[in-house]
């Protein structure tokens, strides 16, 4: 569950492809639910930044129905871009009574957006449930508003103006249990994102000593959110690098009421206040854990090289130094909870696992105090665990 915010430039590229099937125009000349559908579409588009809108032959009736061939034009931010689709295909798309319109399906076909420092292209995008705002409604750069249970966009290709492509196999985002426009329950599901290395750039010459020529990442992200309580689940972010491990976050926080919600709204474009609001928060459970599938061991190896000795011994080495570092920390008890986990899993490298479980729920206002005027109890107010290999 989140909470609207402006997009980033990679961000609005993504919504300009899910946007762009809510983006068609067809002069509103008939009475069926297919064109007037398209002309909500086309006053949407246009009251959200459209300049201009091509577009070919339309086929099918009411049920479902192909618009071939589409071009828009858009500006945001003082910069054009422009978004083609092959063919857009609806299904039992029907007009709502407040001005917007719904629809079972909307697959895209052969898509590209292009700006002046990047252009993206996907093979197909498909949203389900989809429901679309009156145009009178939307607020340009604003996304909330429309609803779906499911987007699905495969066959993602991401060409910066340097040249460099970085693919994505899929990207697919579920939402349900709706309290307005809020899901109650989302998750989000990115697989293949391939990040070449640049042999020419000196910023991944680590990298590649170390074996990579590429990082493969899967990323997934799922949260319940409880609007009665304000309580948010997040049960797993997790981001998966091919051959080098996997990290994965879980929190619980509180507090994160309708209400909250709303002002957090409010204050869109107000940084500060935003930041004040969020410190009403409160963490109940958090916990970080990495899994190891070869980047601490090459790691080890590479430092164990450059100082003339194996990865064994060095590792041994390591663990003999860990106490003394640790004492900056200013807590003993969580000193040796440290050096014990660390130690381990610099022996035998497979996951490494920091928690904090606090007695009752604390918040984000009183996590900053502590840390700004006494950092070294920190890891007692939070409850804090560290484990290896476990």
């Amino acid at each position: 569950m989140t909470t609207p915010r402006r997009p980033s430039r990679l961000t609005a590229v993504s919504l300009a492809l899910g946007l762009s099937v809510s983006a068609l125009a067809l002069p509103a000349l008939a009475d069926g639910n297919r064109d007037k559908v398209i002309a909500i579409t086309t006053q949407a588009l246009k009251a959200n930044g459209a300049k201009d809108v091509v577009l070919g032959a339309v086929s099918g009736d009411d049920a479902r129905f192909s618009i071939a061939d589409v071009k828009v034009v858009s500006e945001a931010e003082g910069k054009t871009g422009t978004l083609t689709v092959g063919t857009t295909t609806y299904v039992n798309a029907v007009p709502t009574a407040d001005g917007g319109y719904t629809a079972d399906e909307i697959a895209l076909d052969r898509l590209a957006f292009t700006a002046d420092d990047a252009k993206v292209t996907a093979n197909r995008a498909v949203l389900t449930k989809y429901v679309g705002q009156a145009p009178a409604r939307i607020k340009p750069g604003n996304i909330s508003g429309e609803k779906l249970e499911r987007a699905e966009i495969t066959g993602i290709s991401i060409a910066a103006d340097d040249g460099k492509i970085v693919p994505i196999a899929s990207l697919t985002v579920t939402a349900a249990d709706y309290l307005g426009d809020m899901p109650r329950k989302g998750s989000v599901d990115l697989k293949g994102l391939v990040v070449p290395f640049d042999p020419a750039d000196p910023d991944l010459a680590q990298a590649r000593a170390l074996g990579y020529d590429k990082v493969s990442l899967d990323v997934s992200f799922s949260s319940t959110w409880d609007d009665k309580t304000g309580r948010v689940e997040i049960p797993a972010l997790t981001i998966g690098a091919a051959d080098m491990g996997t990290l994965k976050l879980a929190v619980t926080l509180g507090g994160l009421t309708p209400a909250v919600v709303a002002e957090l709204r409010k204050a869109e474009d107000d940084q500060a206040k935003q930041m004040e609001l969020l410190q009403s928060l409160s963490v109940e459970k958090l916990s970080l854990r990495w899994d190891d599938a070869s980047l601490a061991g090459r790691i080890l190896a590479a430092q164990a090289k450059e100082q003339g000795t194996d990865a064994k011994t060095y590792a041994k080495q390591l663990k003999l130094m860990l106490p003394p570092l640790l004492s900056m920390i200013g807590n003993k008890d969580f000193e040796k909870k440290v050096a014990s986990a660390a130690g381990a899993f610099l022996e035998a490298p497979k996951s490494l696992t920091v928690s904090a479980n606090p007695k009752q729920p604390l918040p984000f206002a009183q996590i900053m105090g502590a840390a700004m005027m006494a950092p070294q109890s920190l890891p007692t107010v939070l409850g804090a665990e560290v484990s290896a290999n476990d």
